[in-house]
């Protein structure tokens, strides 16, 4: 799931300090990796008694093939989703099937043979001839290791790292991309960096909004220019009508800053959507506005709502604002009552100080999964997600983290 490597143009490399490992430090020590492959998760903690119930090669041998480092080359991109799927089992299969060639430095050639065909289910044609989903795997063996498809090389890897490797493609725009990824107290951190890529997005100081009460279990941070915001809205909030499209072209003129933060706000185990926005908003025109078109209007301890969208429209949208601010939301009146007073501040939640640089980001994702897990898998594992970007130097860099 995650690896070394050199980098060759046009091609991925994927390399892994030892399968054994990553299994240990990944699977078994971050919360979400070890739960997922729980009995309660996907149940795949069974893999070590399989390899000891499945294979006729002793333990001892097991342990020293399981030990030895692996690199993977392939022409596919992998996305994030990918190479963090945290059913390895799929993942090493995927990475088998689909690469050009396999260096594996060992010389524990009997329990190879076992684990490509007993496991991966791999058909052995002949001692150096092996067939996995109707691809042909050449087999190269010396004092140095096993090589599938490839002459045979040396091991050299510098990187302290569980896994490393090169990628392109990681943004969708045919960047080269050099990766590596690590556990620190209990948490899987990894770092990916471009020459060549450049984020279109503006930076911003994310401690603008640590005193801002941001709810959702999706949260995806931004600095938008105000000549933004139409296509920002229409991402989640689609106009259907011409009438539409002027209300939105009404809150653009009505935007007093010219760049502010956007905040697209979302649960997993429901469809609540809120866009916050941290920005001042000419309450005189909102008010002429929605009094020309005979608005719902309340107000929740500081904030002033409007009902935004027409009364027959089955999903409605809220407007809620107070001197800075303001949320475009489908969250009714009385629930978002709950959110605005009970809801903590954001520099106290529990992912905050997670977040190394909170200057000049340029985008932020975090993905609270603990409340979906709770409800789906009755788990009180506090589990999360969260993805940086952010120029270091003309070095872009990505980096995430899962606890």
């Amino acid at each position: 799931m995650i690896l070394i490597a050199l980098f060759t143009f046009g091609e991925t490399t994927i390399g892994i300090k030892s399968p054994l490992a990553v299994y240990t430090e990944i699977y078994e020590t971050v919360p979400f990796y070890r739960f997922v492959n729980s009995t309660e998760g996907i149940g795949q903690d069974y893999i070590k008694e399989l390899l000891s119930t499945t294979l006729e090669s002793t333990n001892t041998n097991i342990q020293n093939f399981l030990n030895a480092p692996m690199v993977f080359y392939s022409d596919k991109d992998y996305s994030f989703g990918e190479l963090f799927n945290p059913n390895y089992f799929n993942l090493l299969f995927d990475l088998m099937v689909n690469s050009k060639s396999i260096a594996i430095y060992s010389t524990e050639y009997d329990v190879f043979n076992e684990i490509f065909t007993k496991i991966f289910g791999a058909n052995k044609v002949s001692n150096d001839l092996y067939t996995l989903e109707e691809k042909n795997f050449a087999i190269q063996k010396n004092e140095v290791g096993i090589f599938l498809n490839m002459e045979p090389t040396t091991y050299d890897n510098n990187s302290n790292a569980l896994v490393s490797g090169s990628l392109e493609n990681v943004l969708n725009e045919n960047n080269l991309w050099d990766f590596y990824v690590t556990v620190d107290s209990r948490t899987l951190k990894a770092t990916f960096e471009s020459k060549d890529y450049r984020g279109a997005q503006k930076n911003f100081d994310l401690t603008l909004l640590e005193n801002k009460k941001l709810f959702g279990e999706v949260l995806n941070i931004q600095k938008l220019d105000k000549t933004n915001f139409p296509s920002y809205f229409e991402n989640f909030l689609t106009p259907l009508d011409d009438e539409s499209k002027n209300v939105i072209g009404f809150i653009v003129n009505s935007i007093k800053e010219e760049e502010f933060i956007a905040v697209s706000s979302q649960s997993i185990s429901n469809n609540e959507l809120n866009l916050f926005f941290e920005a001042s908003i000419d309450t005189y025109k909102l008010r002429e506005f929605a009094e020309a078109r005979n608005m719902e209007e309340g107000n929740i301890g500081t904030y002033n709502y409007y009902l935004w969208s027409n009364q027959s429209v089955e999903n409605q949208v809220y407007l809620y604002f107070i001197e800075d601010e303001f949320i475009f939301s489908n969250v009714l009146p009385d629930k978002m009552n709950v959110y605005l007073s009970e809801i903590q501040r954001f520099k106290n939640t529990k992912y905050y100080e997670e977040i190394e640089r909170k200057e000049s980001l340029n985008s932020l994702l975090i993905l609270d999964i603990s409340n979906y897990l709770s409800v789906n898998f009755y788990s009180s594992l506090d589990s999360w997600v969260i993805k940086e970007e952010y120029d270091n130097n003309g070095l872009y860099t990505v980096e995430i983290k899962i606890k």
